[in-house]
């Protein structure tokens, strides 16, 4: 009889600690996008998938968008993250004009908070109107895998250069190799401008072809590609010998 009442006592603390346990659930929508927009105001990144987080963790919702002439590339993720802290973030890693790099990640602490449908408003604030330059021309892309046939296309003034190069995107679900060819002012492999980690995404960028990306002109419709100055070099010996010996 007189274990009655502590049998009673101890199912309801096996009840109220399930309750509790129950009470700290946390979840979050799970996705994974890429997508080639011509119109990136148009891209949906809404999920079904809802995944339960570890304690201490949030939501998190983290895109990478690059622009390249008239197309967009789209990478983003959603799920849950572990040590953050509350927080919005926005990096114009590559500013326009000319080719554009922009990142944002937002980090949540109420379950499925990270439920937004369409990019942040403001990549496409502060862009101003491109004015074209009538001699330099750059092949422009941008596309997952890649863009053999880049059409030359008039660079926006204040550009200098054309920039060829790779991103290599991994995290969670995404592992995606993205090329991009276009005008630039930036200097040498610097489009993520030293910011590699986007929420769970890691860029890894990669330009095989820098001795390709000085400055480009195109003069009557005919556009050529410069060497690299080793190159030169050898190709000036190469001709001083010949004069010497024809001499």
């Amino acid at each position: 009889m007189g274990s009655g009442p502590a049998q009673g006592l101890l199912f309801l603390l096996v009840l109220g600690a399930s309750s509790l346990i129950l009470a700290q659930n946390f979840y979050c929508h799970k996705g994974e996008f890429m997508s080639l927009e011509k119109d990136p105001n148009a891209f949906n990144w809404t999920t079904e998938k809802v995944e339960t987080c570890d304690n201490g963790a949030l939501c998190h919702e983290s895109v990478l968008i690059v622009k390249a002439g008239t197309r967009t590339a789209v990478l983003a993720s959603k799920g849950c993250i572990a040590d953050v802290t509350e927080a919005t973030t926005f990096v114009q890693h590559a500013p326009p004009p000319g080719i554009m790099v922009i990142s944002s990640s937002r980090y949540c602490q109420s379950s499925q908070c990270n439920g937004r449908a369409s990019l942040p408003e403001i990549w496409t604030q502060n862009i101003p109107a491109a004015t074209w330059s009538e001699t330099l021309h750059c092949p422009t892309c941008v596309a997952f895998g890649t863009c053999p046939n880049a059409p030359y296309l008039p660079c926006p003034n204040d550009t200098n250069r054309c920039y060829h190069g790779r991103f290599q995107v991994t995290g969670e679900d995404i592992d995606s190799t993205l090329e991009i060819k276009g005008c630039t002012s930036i200097t040498g492999c610097r489009l993520m401008s030293g910011v590699f980690t986007i929420g769970p995404m890691i860029v890894t960028e990669i330009c095989p072809y820098q001795s390709l990306t000085e400055l480009r002109s195109v003069e009557n419709g005919a556009s050529w590609l410069p060497i690299s100055v080793g190159k030169l070099e050898l190709l000036l010996l190469l001709l001083l010998k010949l004069l010497i010996c024809c001499s």
